[in-house]
């Protein structure tokens, strides 16, 4: 698959952005600057390699993470990149052109799903800062997650070391562990900021609906 190289002009505007939006909003982007490069790759290598996927990524950020999916996507995959922050949406254009850019709130996800016509997802991929997500919504958002992800469909996320100091991380982890019947944690990739480890679930149990 073929990609459009990303200027370093465009790459420059989307980390201002980003950190822009860290300074005066720091729950709302959860990191103090883009997933580094070996822990994108490491999140989008869980990707499968096959036809017809729909991956869906919550939270692409700058984009990050989204440069290093198509080049996984197989034959007739497609990938629905949703993202809040408008400034930090346009720079998909640019540096995951492939993308289905799709404005929104991963609280609203079976809302702004159903409106593009999209029932079922086979793989979501995550940025979103679960660490500073009250429980309740953290509850919501993966009860949604499940209710779209296909029976055996895959979600990775990325969490930030040390988790265990955090309450709501370790709310996150027993959410996630009651939202899936297999749930593994990856080694810590150092090579980033902060280091950062990823966790995975497969197989999301049937009937989950947090409230």
């Amino acid at each position: 698959m073929t990609t459009t190289p990303t200027s370093p002009r465009r790459a420059r505007t989307g980390t201002a952005a980003f950190l822009r939006r860290a300074i005066t909003d720091q729950a709302a982007i959860g990191a103090v600057a883009p997933t580094f490069p070996v822990l994108a790759r490491r999140l989008a290598g869980l990707i499968p390699p096959s036809p017809d996927l729909l991956v869906l990524e919550l939270g692409a950020g700058t984009g990050a993470i989204s440069a290093e999916i198509g080049p996984r996507l197989g034959p007739g995959a497609r990938h629905v990149a949703l993202e809040r922050d408008p400034e930090l949406l346009a720079t998909l254009e640019h540096r995951a052109p492939w993308a289905q850019r799709m404005p929104g709130d991963a609280e609203k996800l079976t809302v702004h799903l159903a409106e593009a016509g999209i029932s079922e997802v086979d793989v979501v991929i995550s940025a979103l800062p679960w660490g500073y997500f009250e429980p309740a919504l953290q509850r919501r958002i993966l009860g949604q997650v499940c209710s779209v992800l296909a029976p055996g469909g895959l979600f990775a996320t990325i969490v930030c070391r040390p988790a265990r100091l955090n309450p709501r991380s370790r709310s996150f982890r027993a959410t996630l562990d009651a939202s899936f019947e297999e749930v593994v944690a990856t080694t810590t990739t150092w090579a980033n900021v902060p280091p950062a480890r990823l966790l995975v679930g497969r197989r999301p149990r049937a009937g989950i609906a947090h409230a």
